[in-house]
């Protein structure tokens, strides 16, 4: 056969429950069923618009991500390339070449996987009979992704033509990076959900994980400061911390920083904390207040927060729920 120019990989779902039908059926499948049927879309940001519209709480980033995803799986994904699933209980891949193009099937598989290519799949090996690099590659997180960097092994495997073996002893990347952007991702989504009191709240409770003393304003009119955090039970001790929160999508500006350093007293210091972030205007009146203020962001609180989970009340975690997971070191 003609040696196929591309190569991918289309998981068997979120977890591998597609397996028996993509094989039955000689299918692959995707979901996010929402965005309905798009065979008439064409550029990458016509699906990024309409799986906005689709799913509009989810931030950015994961947009950016996602509607990449089913951009590739509906174009970039052409008929005669190599297209591989796993299947997980018997760590077998399965490879096949995509016959037919991009089809909306509305009786979605498993009621959520409406996205359909046809395939005609070659042969099934063990997930061992790639090098090491293909392997942490085949391990990514996402759904839908290239594996061009691997078509000879693919080619050989699929074919049982030699093209030179894998280099068994090479040093394959780490895929941790990888998992903790994913993971980083999932958690600022869950953040971004929280509701604004709910989220001061746990701002306090992150100050307590740190060792202070903190307490959380009760809701009503904003008077500048949502929070008061000192280091013994008096509030004599110094630092004596006064923190603003902001948990929403825009920027925190100039003015607001201004207003909140004026609420500060000889002695304390500033925590302002904005979601949405900050303009530089709001960085150079940090840099200039006469007590220290600090600016936290999204993703720097989100840093913070990991860093000290173990040490957060057992409601707050409640709130962000979050498991260890282990990455083999090699």
């Amino acid at each position: 056969m003609t040696r196929p120019t591309h190569a991918w990989m289309v998981r068997a779902g979120n977890e591998n429950e597609l397996a028996d039908v993509v094989e039955k059926e000689s299918v692959v499948a995707i979901g996010w069923d929402k965005v309905g049927d798009i065979s008439n879309l064409e550029t990458r940001e016509q699906f990024k618009e309409r799986y906005r519209e689709a799913y509009p709480e989810d931030s950015s980033n994961r947009v950016a991500v996602n509607a990449g995803q089913v951009y590739r799986f509906v174009r970039e994904i052409q008929e005669g390339h190599y297209v591989l699933t796993y299947i997980k209980t018997s760590r077998e891949m399965l490879i096949g070449l995509v016959k037919e193009s991009y089809e909306y099937r509305a009786e979605a598989y498993l009621d959520h996987y409406p996205h359909v290519r046809q395939v005609q799949w070659l042969v099934k090996v063990s997930r061992d009979d790639f090098g090491p690099q293909a392997r942490n590659s085949m391990g990514s997180t996402l759904t839908v992704f290239n594996l061009d960097d691997y078509l000879d092994q693919i080619h050989s495997l699929a074919t049982g033509e030699e093209v030179g073996a894998p280099d068994e002893e090479e040093e394959a990347p780490p895929f941790y990076e990888e998992v903790k952007a994913r993971a980083d991702e999932l958690i600022a989504d869950t953040v971004s959900h929280l509701d604004p009191y709910d989220f001061q709240d746990l701002e306090a409770a992150l100050l307590r994980a740190l060792g202070f003393r903190a307490v959380s304003a009760s809701p009503g009119p904003d008077r500048g400061v949502d929070i008061v955090a000192h280091p013994d039970p008096l509030g004599f001790e110094r630092p004596r911390i006064k923190a603003q929160v902001k948990h929403r999508q825009g920027a925190a500006g100039g003015p607001e920083i201004r207003a909140f350093i004026a609420t500060l007293r000889d002695g304390e210091n500033g925590l302002y904390v904005s979601t949405g972030g900050f303009t530089r205007d709001a960085e150079v009146e940090a840099r200039g207040a006469r007590e220290p203020v600090t600016l936290l962001d999204r993703d720097a609180f989100i840093r913070l927060f990991l860093e000290h989970y173990e040490d957060l009340e057992p409601e707050y975690k409640a709130q962000v729920p979050l498991r260890r997971v282990w990455v083999p070191a090699e």
